[in-house]
């Protein structure tokens, strides 16, 4: 469980590193499945597979999407009770994991993630506001990310104002913004971000790998009311009933592999999915309240880079 100084820096930061959150044996077999299907994608074979193409027209492996059904350590990993624990305390409501996908840098690949924010929050109208509920993705790291292989790069506290004007800047000034950092991590460790935070990534020139599996996991009124028009890449009616057996399903996958904490007192199955019910926690509805709390001009200010925390 989180404690209420990691839950309050989590919310005033839209970002939290989690240290040491996957075991030893978690890391290897998901190492061991990334490996097949990395080897696929580099061979341009099977399907949702990614690719980036640079000038000299070199096309280059970099994500494969629905990971779930690529090998059951995706899916016990998914509901790792530790991981539903801290999930569950950030959102403060019922949730369930909603999309999955795995992020490759390879060694020389030299792809970089432009600077963004997750969808919606591109778009320039409509979301000016970021959702009452929060709304993040969980990257669960499988490699060291260091400065020389492309982490990522990150701006705390402007998660709560919806979008921000990123094409006023180049790359460049983007990463020498003095709000941007850095976020080197280790293998098992967690980083949770919310999908209002402005971040980015420079391209792999090393001779390592960088390679992250994202787990989404939503509110169901986030998913209703936040993301009306987009169609996800993992499993769409992830909140119908057949949806919500996949998920619990997933429980007995991570029984069957031998984990033998698929269950947890402070993670109950609902009809709604998911719930946390220990403590700290965080309230319904709370980037409602932390949002009203935001003067006019200090949140203009933010929607411009223009404001020093």
């Amino acid at each position: 469980m989180l404690t209420q100084t990691q839950l309050d820096h989590f919310h005033r930061d839209g970002l939290l590193v989690i240290r040491n959150v996957l075991s030893a044996r978690e890391v290897e077999e998901l190492l061991q499945a990334v490996d097949r299907c990395q080897a696929e994608g580099i061979a341009q074979q099977g399907t949702d597979h990614k690719y980036h193409t640079h000038a000299d027209g070199r096309k280059v492996y970099r994500r494969s999407e629905k990971m779930w059904r690529r090998g059951d350590i995706f899916q016990a990993v998914t509901v790792k009770p530790a991981l539903l624990e801290m999930v569950g305390q950030c959102i403060g409501h019922p949730f369930l994991p909603l999309n999955d996908s795995l992020v490759v840098k390879l060694p020389g690949g030299n792809v970089p993630v432009p600077w963004h924010q997750d969808p919606p929050y591109g778009q320039e109208t409509g979301y000016e506001a970021t959702f009452d509920i929060p709304n993040f993705v969980a990257d669960l790291y499988l490699d060291e990310s260091t400065l020389k292989n492309g982490c990522v790069w990150a701006i705390r506290g402007h998660h709560l104002v919806g979008h921000i004007n990123l094409r006023q800047f180049t790359e460049d000034q983007l990463f020498a913004h003095p709000l941007a950092e850095p976020l080197e991590m280790k293998p098992g460790d967690v980083l949770l971000h919310a999908l209002s935070a402005p971040h980015g990534s420079a391209g792999n020139t090393s001779d390592t790998y960088r390679r992250i599996f994202y787990i989404h996991y939503m509110a169901r009124d986030v998913l209703e009311h936040g993301y009306p028009d987009i169609k996800w890449m993992g499993l769409p009616g992830m909140y119908s009933d057949a949806g919500k057996a996949y998920a619990h399903g997933m429980l007995d996958v991570r029984r069957r592999m031998g984990f033998g904490d698929a269950a947890s007192q402070q993670v109950t199955w609902t009809p709604d999915g998911f719930t946390v019910t220990g403590q700290p926690a965080t309230p319904r509805h709370y980037w409602k309240t932390l949002r009203e709390h935001i003067p006019a001009d200090k949140a203009a200010a933010m929607r411009q880079l223009n404001w020093n925390p």
